[in-house]
């Protein structure tokens, strides 16, 4: 098991992070992953006692799941143009 994920940038991270090293990351704020733990828990994590940890790649691959609209297909007749 690896103990860094690279991110596009090229920066290396741990592979688990509070929810203060993650909310950068990811361009949300420290309050939102504290509510989405309690309520929608979009956002994967870990409770080891008191503590809540993220995986860096899950957090990643969770945030692209959620990824909404894009290219639209073409309306109307199929070959006509």
């Amino acid at each position: 098991m690896k103990d860094t994920v690279l991110l596009e940038q090229g920066a290396a991270v741990p592979r688990y992070v509070t929810d203060r090293k993650l909310a950068p990351i990811l361009g949300i704020s420290v309050d939102f992953l504290q509510k989405d733990r309690i309520t929608a828990q979009r956002i994967p994590f870990v409770r080891l006692g008191d503590r809540c940890l993220y995986d860096v790649a899950e957090a990643l691959a969770a945030v692209k799941a959620m990824t909404v609209g894009g290219a639209r297909p073409r309306r109307g007749r199929g070959g006509a143009q």
